[in-house]
């Protein structure tokens, strides 16, 4: 894989060297070898560069732009395929001569024999470019889930796509200013994702395909994670053997490294499940898997919601001795600060962290792994979306179709197993979601209870003013008119308006390759595995009384019972009300430098940060996490940006 870039003029002039090179040279981070391809001419306008960045045995083969014969096609690839054998086979290619080719060669072998279809045959994490000569277009592709990224700056002159949308202000006629709409998006929680926070530098959506001709550019989804039809099998325990032949599968493609392999373990069933299947596989190997956890300070025993857990690290050992060949690493330490490396993360990732409580552990984590020579870290983010589903919709999906004897069954069974009165379950899991949204908001002001608000800037660090001034009140309604309907969505629907969420969140895993030599993988991600997920009834994930019943079932004997069986979810970052204290004077000092700053004032409600400051509770409680972990911290977060954007491109 590589950091890449591409240029492409449809103004009739050709594409000054200087453009690649600017490119690159902004992505130093990456490496300092690189190489461009920029012919210099009308006939063919257009440049391709890259930085190339092994992780893989096969990266090693890959060093600059792959040229096919005659420059007919010429492609720069940030590419790991994980179906090369599938790929290779239906390319002609044998499996002797498939180790000596790069995955970069790969995607120019399947664009030759599928052009712009040939996408959707390639599995795995990518973002890749090709100069087609013949129809004189850039053709350039993200992977389905979008674990690669991809920016890109349209002008009246062309385009340019590069890595980081940071390389791209390095282009003179491109200036760094700050999208100001992102920044009220961000701190009311609204989604923009093919946005960044340079404005007018665009993000390509996942499973999207952009086009460059001399007509102008077309950008086009390939993919889709909706199935058209759903997967009926013989037997509960087909399913089940599906689910392993397809999860392994997509663990196993994505073990290949150059070097060790880790896993970072949060103590749930989807890291606990990929962990358990890379350790098999590995063992198998004669090698060892990495696994790290952070948990908060031993013997901590601040307060807890109802049905999560403080400290998983004790089921996280249960997984360990279960796999002799996982060696693990627990992390309590809490010297680094929300605030430590702040300013790296914004240059490496263009963009402040989301959630700032969980920078500390996150970042030390990354820092352990890289200083074991990790090359590698799978994860199972994406698991809420994918293997776990919890299967409770297909209740209301049962009643809609009439199938009363599943809906006793299983309300029934879900009674004895949760100890839940029945009558409770059909009400909140059937009755009230199949309520029209407009007669449940009269319920809801006959009975005196308020509106629905799962957006709602007065819980933000956003300033008022502000907030009007970009319009935000209508998309905030929209967005909670939209979340009533989510709870009204069919099983699927839902599964699938999950599956989309976060579409950004990948910048930051892009932005620590560099930082710390690591490439992030998501097995629960895989196409396959997303595109079987979605095809499963719901049925197998409510079955017999048990939530999440594929993945429980699949993983038994795989995963301790403590963890397969478990009901209860782990909090991120629990102790908060133990360190955010530490924080008062640095966030104090740090909101006396915001006011020097015109955007931050415009932007944030500094009145109200500082009011959460003066008036700091002398214990911190659950009941103070919406206004100091969530909204105090998330603000004075976006004020460093906005500091450290305007020092940084001033």
């Amino acid at each position: 894989m590589s950091a890449i870039c591409a240029a492409y003029r449809w103004d009739g002039q050709p594409v000054p060297a200087a453009i690649p090179e600017r490119l690159l040279a902004a992505m130093s981070e990456y490496g300092v070898t690189s190489s461009y391809w920029a012919p210099a001419s009308a006939e063919q306008p257009v440049a391709l560069g890259c930085i190339p960045w092994h992780v893989t045995g096969e990266d090693a083969r890959y060093n600059g732009p792959v040229r096919g014969r005659d420059d007919a096609a010429v492609v720069v690839a940030d590419a790991r395929l994980d179906n090369r054998g599938e790929l290779a086979a239906r390319l002609g290619i044998s499996p002797r001569d498939l180790p000596a080719l790069s995955d970069g060669e790969l995607v120019l072998l399947a664009w030759q024999k599928w052009k712009q279809h040939c996408a959707p045959e390639l599995v795995g994490d990518f973002a890749f470019a090709i100069w087609d000569a013949q129809a004189r277009e850039l053709f350039c592709a993200r992977d389905a889930m979008g674990q690669r990224v991809l920016f890109y700056y349209e002008s009246a002159h062309g385009v340019e796509l590069a890595t980081t949308a940071h390389a791209l202000t390095a282009l003179p006629h491109v200036s760094a200013v700050l999208d100001e709409q992102k920044v009220a998006d961000f701190l009311v929680l609204l989604q923009r994702p093919e946005s960044s926070f340079f404005r007018g530098i665009r993000r390509l959506p996942p499973g999207h395909t952009l086009t460059a001709r001399p007509t102008g550019l077309h950008v086009q989804r390939y993919w889709s994670p909706e199935p058209d039809r759903t997967l009926r099998l013989g037997s509960d325990q087909a399913y089940v053997d599906a689910f392993v032949e397809v999860f392994g599968t997509a663990v196993r493609a994505q073990l290949r490294s150059a070097g060790p392999i880790g896993m970072m373990a949060s103590g749930g069933l989807d890291s606990s499940a990929v962990a358990a299947v890379a350790a098999a596989e590995l063992r198998e190997r004669g090698e060892r898997l990495l696994t790290f956890h952070a948990a908060p300070r031993e013997g901590y025993a601040g307060p807890t919601r109802r049905g999560m857990v403080v400290d998983e690290s004790r089921d996280v050992q249960r997984l360990h001795c279960l796999h002799p060949n996982i060696d693990l690493i627990i992390h309590r330490a809490h010297e680094r600060s929300p605030f430590t490396d702040l300013e790296t993360m914004f240059r490496m990732t263009g963009a402040p962290p989301r959630n700032p409580s969980n920078v500390p552990w996150f970042l030390s984590i990354y820092e352990q792994a890289a200083a074991a020579g990790t090359r590698v870290m799978l994860s199972g983010h994406k698991g809420n979306a994918t293997v776990s589903q919890t299967g409770l919709r297909s209740l209301r999906d049962s009643a809609v179709r009439g199938e009363w004897r599943r809906l006793w069954r299983e309300t029934h069974a879900l009674a004895r197993a949760t100890g839940q009165g029945r009558r409770d379950i059909l009400r909140r899991e059937v009755v009230q979601p199949l309520v029209p949204a407009t007669i449940a908001a009269v319920l809801r002001r006959f009975r005196g209870r308020p509106p629905v608000r799962v957006l709602d800037a007065t819980l933000s660090a956003i300033n008022p003013d502000f907030a009007r001034t970009m319009n935000l009140e209508e998309r905030i309604r929209a967005a909670n008119r939209h979340h009533e309907d989510l709870d009204r969505l069919p099983e699927l629907k839902f599964r699938l308006t999950v599956l989309a969420g976060g579409a950004d969140v990948y910048d930051m895993y892009s932005g620590l390759r560099p930082w710390f030599g690591i490439e992030t993988r998501d097995p629960t991600a895989d196409r396959r595995v997303v595109e079987f997920c979605m095809a499963v009834p719901g049925s197998q994930y409510l079955n017999k009384g048990v939530t999440r019943s594929l993945i429980r079932r699949a993983m038994a004997g795989r995963v301790p019972d403590e963890i397969r069986l478990r009901s209860s979810y782990g909090m991120q970052s629990a102790d908060w009300p133990e360190w955010l204290p530490s924080l008062r004077g640095e966030i104090r000092e740090e909101l006396q430098r915001l006011e020097t700053s015109e955007t931050a004032r415009r932007c944030l409600d500094l009145r109200k940060l500082r009011h959460l400051t003066e008036n700091w509770p002398e214990r911190m409680t659950l009941a103070h996490e919406k206004d100091y972990p969530l909204l105090l911290l998330r603000g004075i977060t976006m004020g460093r940006f906005i500091r450290w954007f305007e020092d940084t491109y001033s």
